[in-house]
C-alpha cells in the first residue's frame, strides 16, 4: 500500500468511529434523557407562578384595533389566571397608538387590565394620555376597540395649545373623532381657552 492509500484508509476510520460515536450519543443517551424532557411536558412550570395565576415582567402585545390602526401595549407586571387567561392584569401600562393620519396618542396608567381576545383595555391611577401637546390626566380610562371609542373618568383635568378644561367624563369617540364632556350630579365642565 502507498502511503497515500493508507492516509486515506486511517481518514476513513476515523470518520466511520466519529460518526458511530455521534449516534451512539444523540440516540442512545437521548433515549434515556427523553424520559426526563417528557415528564416535563405533561408538567409545565411557568418561570415565576402566583397563588391564582401567572407572573411575567416587561410584557409586550402588538396588534391593529377596529379602525385598523397599529397599537403597542407594554406593561412592567403581568399576571393572568389560569381559569380566565385572556384577562390579563397588568402594572405599569403605556399603549401607544399609531394613526393612519401620522398622529401618535400615549396612554399611561400604574395598573389595569387588557383583554387578548377584544383588545379592550382598562387603565386605572395616574391615568395620563399625550396626543402630541396635548395632555389628560385622570383616574381611569376604558378602551373598548369593538366600540370603537374610549372614557375616561374620575377628576378628568386637560391641557392643550387651545386652553384648559376639568370635567367628570370625557368620551372619545375614534371613528368619528368627536369628544364629549359631561359633569356628574348636573355640575358644569370648566373650560379656559387661551386668547
Amino acid at each position: 500500500m502507498t502511503y497515500r492509500k493508507k492516509r486515506l484508509l486511517t481518514i476513513q476510520i476515523i470518520l466511520i468511529l466519529t460518526a458511530i460515536l455521534l449516534m451512539y450519543l444523540f440516540y442512545y443517551q437521548g433515549s434515556k434523557s427523553d424520559k426526563s424532557v417528557d415528564f416535563q411536558k405533561e408538567s409545565p412550570t411557568p418561570q415565576n407562578e402566583t397563588i391564582n395565576g401567572n407572573f411575567f415582567e416587561d410584557v409586550e402585545y402588538r396588534g391593529m384595533d377596529a379602525n385598523g390602526n397599529r397599537y403597542l401595549l407594554q406593561s412592567k407586571i403581568a399576571t393572568f389566571d389560569k381559569d380566565v387567561p385572556e384577562l390579563i392584569d397588568m402594572g405599569g401600562m403605556k399603549a401607544t397608538f399609531y394613526f393612519k393620519d401620522g398622529k401618535v396618542l400615549k396612554i399611561y396608567g400604574d395598573n389595569g387590565k387588557y383583554n387578548n381576545k377584544t383588545n379592550d383595555m382598562e387603565f386605572r391611577e395616574n391615568v395620563k394620555v399625550t396626543q402630541g401637546p396635548n395632555l389628560i390626566n385622570a383616574d381611569n380610562l376604558d378602551y373598548f376597540n369593538i366600540e370603537k371609542k374610549i372614557n375616561i373618568y374620575g377628576r378628568v383635568k386637560g391641557k392643550s395649545l387651545d386652553g384648559n378644561f376639568s370635567a367628570d367624563n370625557l368620551e372619545l369617540n375614534i371613528e368619528n373623532q368627536t369628544v364629549d364632556f359631561s359633569m356628574n350630579n348636573n355640575g358644569q365642565v370648566k373650560v379656559n381657552l387661551n386668547k
